[in-house]
């Protein structure tokens, strides 16, 4: 409960953060919300955040910037739980999708992992409601 409550809480915090949303309705239907979560080793936190503000922002913004039907893209850090989140959103579940094949977030990935980064199933959640409407 604790982690749905979390999770909600941060699409609540980005969605609000997101300049788009005031201008673009991004509760049409078949909007996503894609999520991925990694929790590390507390000793990595520096590597890690280095690493999400450098060469992950540098590969992974170009290539997301060029697939179809993303609203935004967002990175956090929860120090305290020593987890890592990207939060995406999507026009549509397919769009959300591209991310699965996105040969830049493999490699990314593969980085983390060998640095001790220990990867939740992403999930793809449809959008029913946001603030503000």
């Amino acid at each position: 409960m604790k982690k749905s409550i979390y999770l909600l809480t941060i699409i609540s915090f980005m969605l609000s953060c997101n300049t788009k949303s005031k201008t673009m309705d991004t509760t049409q239907k078949g909007n996503v919300v894609r999520i991925s979560i990694g929790y590390y080793p507390p000793e990595k936190e520096i590597s890690v955040e280095r690493k999400l503000q450098t060469e992950f922002k540098e590969k992974i913004m170009p290539a997301v910037q060029k697939l179809k039907g993303n609203i935004g893209y967002y990175v956090g850090m929860d120090k305290e739980k020593n987890s890592i989140t990207n939060v995406s959103i999507w026009e549509s579940a397919e769009a959300a999708k591209q991310m699965a094949d996105m040969q830049e977030m493999k490699e990314m990935a593969k980085e983390f992992i060998a640095m001790g980064v220990d990867f939740k199933e992403i999930t793809n959640h449809k959008m029913l409601w946001q603030i503000p409407e």
